[in-house]
């Protein structure tokens, strides 16, 4: 992401920089920010990047944030705007430039993080995995999200969703990716199932909110067990 801070108050700066840093490793995204004290030295420089977020104050001298994002909205429509204020009579204005947020003075940082949060939901939306697979002739495509379970049946796997789908191949093969994403677990020998949709598991079993019994590899059945456990706690 390509940030403008425009602030006339190196004070407030220095906190938001400090902020975003931290939202940064925190969330292990590319982050490049230029600073800028005024107005004017703003849009006279902007059009030589491309920012995806401008983070303005309202109150400045010499220019002030609203008279500078309705000149910068001239040209640039889609830039992310977050006006910085210590006041909130000036909202209405923001809204007539489009702003996308409004962060009072003093800052703090879980404010700051739902808004960075919502950005790059809009920004960067992260697209569902899906499983590729073909039966017959076609080719098909499964959300992660959609998958109960599979279990190989000789040469065919047979993949447990709303629509359930058996196509030919190995099963390492095809479940390899699932078996690298949290919600899936290897319960048995040739049966991985998505953990949210485990209704309940014990030693032997694991039964799902469908209905279906599945049998535990019984030498593994601690560790199974223990896994679902941890992850229906934690998505409960």
């Amino acid at each position: 992401m390509n940030i403008a801070i425009v602030d006339d108050d190196p004070t407030i700066r220095i906190s938001l920089r400090h902020f975003l840093h931290k939202w940064h490793s925190e969330n292990d995204l590319p982050l490049d920010m230029i600073e800028y004290d005024g107005g004017d030295e703003f849009l006279s420089d902007f059009k030589n990047h491309e920012f995806d977020i401008v983070f303005m104050d309202i109150f400045m001298d010499r220019k002030n944030g609203i008279d500078t994002a309705m000149e910068m909205r001239r040209t640039d429509k889609n830039i992310v705007l977050v006006f910085l204020t210590s006041s909130t009579d000036h909202m209405p204005d923001a809204f007539s430039v489009h702003a996308f947020g409004y962060l009072i003075k003093p800052l703090f940082p879980d404010k700051l993080y739902q808004v960075m949060n919502d950005i790059r939901s809009i920004l960067s939306p992260e697209e569902e995995p899906y499983l590729t697979v073909t039966t017959g002739k076609l080719e098909l495509s499964i959300n992660y999200s959609e998958i109960l379970y599979i279990n190989s049946d000789s040469n065919y796997c047979i993949i447990h969703c709303p629509e359930p789908t058996k196509c030919r191949g190995p099963f390492s093969t095809l479940c390899e990716p699932l078996a690298e994403h949290e919600d899936f677990c290897m319960i048995n020998r040739g049966i991985i199932v998505n953990m949210a949709h485990v209704k309940s598991c014990d030693s032997t079993c694991v039964v799902l909110d469908n209905g279906d019994n599945l049998p535990v590899n019984t030498k593994k059945s601690a560790a199974i067990k223990q896994r679902i456990t941890a992850y229906m706690f934690n998505h409960r």
